[in-house]
């Protein structure tokens, strides 16, 4: 599982002792090296996103039956309720409930993102030495590293964590095989489903209304990086996840839950959820929403 997980970048630990204060004001660059995360802007493949919504009416008929609603009285409602909670945002931001089916078109984006993911590491994609010396990282205990890393980034909008290197390993297979999947977070009108998308040793999030209405122009809502310097010197590996703020439609909680079901479907998690990851690529006929909805109740 995840070690040292940090929430909106305060370290789970006590600060250090005198020493590893010196040593983290000695180890980490200068503030300018804490700069977000930037990836080339297309950053999601998609098929035709009228053809991939379509394909979802059985189920969300399914859903407005039981609501007592008509499909488009459910449309209406959910772009309410969404208005209402998004206030200032652009329009295009209503909260995503639907109960969908995937058709063949989604089983061929599938093989192109896993085709993409296992491309050479984007050269735009940040190195671990552009945020800390690693040459005195070399010098330390993987505890050491781990209290660094967390207190490094307490005053930064962001998540992080520090991963052991078997843990992440199992993580970078499965997410090579597995390079996308759809995860449900619990809003406070129902549910949002996310759709995220691994490129190498980074993993996107992005609402799935924003995935189906913009494609590969959708905009990440988190991005998590993992650095594997140390991941063979030190066994572990550090991830920093950012939130996009143009504009920002996730808090750091929300990014927490994310990673968390991100480690449940793809490592530590029942076999029950590795399995709907495998169903999700190769049966998607098959895939039932309803029970991924359960599987993070």
């Amino acid at each position: 599982m995840l070690q040292s997980f940090s929430r909106r970048c305060v370290s789970a630990v006590k600060p250090g002792a005198f020493y590893q204060r010196n040593l983290l004001k000695a180890t980490f660059q200068p503030e300018r090296g804490f700069s977000p995360v930037r990836t080339v802007p297309a950053r999601f493949l998609t098929g035709n996103a009228a053809e991939f919504e379509a394909k979802y009416a059985e189920k969300i008929k399914a859903i407005a039956k039981k609501e007592g609603l008509t499909v488009e009285e459910l449309k209406t409602k959910i772009k309410e309720e969404a208005a209402k909670k998004l206030e200032a945002s652009r329009p295009k931001k209503p909260i995503s409930k639907p109960v969908q089916k995937i058709n063949k078109s989604a089983e061929k984006t599938a093989a192109a993102i896993t085709a993409k993911a296992q491309m050479p590491y984007d050269s735009s994609a940040p190195t671990l030495d552009k945020i800390v010396k690693l040459e005195l990282f070399e010098k330390e205990d993987p505890e050491t590293i781990a209290k660094i890393w967390n207190e490094g980034h307490s005053n930064q909008d962001c998540i992080t964590a520090v991963i052991p290197s078997d843990v992440y390993d199992k993580l970078y297979k499965r997410s090579q095989k597995y390079p996308m999947f759809v995860v449900p977070m619990p809003r406070e009108s129902g549910v949002e489903f996310f759709f995220l998308q691994f490129n190498f040793h980074q993993c996107n999030f992005t609402s799935l209304l924003e995935y189906k209405t913009k494609g590969s122009e959708a905009r990440p809502f988190l991005t998590l990086t993992h650095f594997t310097e140390l991941e063979k010197s030190k066994g572990i590996v550090l991830m920093k996840g950012e939130i996009n703020d143009d504009p920002r439609m996730i808090d750091t909680s929300n990014a927490q839950f994310l990673a968390f079901a991100l480690q449940q479907f793809y490592v530590n998690g029942t076999e029950q959820h590795k399995q709907m990851v495998q169903k999700f690529h190769e049966k998607p006929e098959e895939f039932d929403f309803q029970e991924l909805i359960k599987a993070v109740e």
